[in-house]
């Protein structure tokens, strides 16, 4: 039912707006699904990750100067230096800085 506004003219009320149904569907069992990250992007950052602590040698960042100097967001550069350290590319200390993992370490 329109009610008035103050211009005179008739504002119908939400009750008179009329939707439509929405579909949406699942893929087929078994049906690969689209990737959303870009895998090749996030290889090759961090291989410049990798790159820049194996040029200096002396480099020891914690994960927000690490995501500064890296520009990359503090996130995404918290799991990528989580899985280097992992890996045993890099090392964390207690006082959750990272540097590079020297051989024999």
């Amino acid at each position: 039912m329109p009610r008035p506004n103050p211009s005179g003219a008739p504002v119908p009320s939400l009750d008179d707006v009329k939707g439509r149904p929405l579909g949406m569907s699942l893929p087929p069992a078994g049906h690969a699904t689209r990737e959303r990250r870009d895998l090749a992007r996030r290889e090759a950052v961090v291989q410049r990750i990798v790159a820049e602590f194996h040029d200096m040698p002396g480099l020891v960042l914690s994960l927000r100067q690490a995501s500064r100097f890296l520009g990359v967001d503090e996130a995404a550069c918290g799991r990528i230096l989580a899985a280097l350290t992992q890996a045993g590319v890099l090392r964390r200390s207690a006082s959750e800085y990272y540097s590079r993992r020297e051989p024999g370490h």
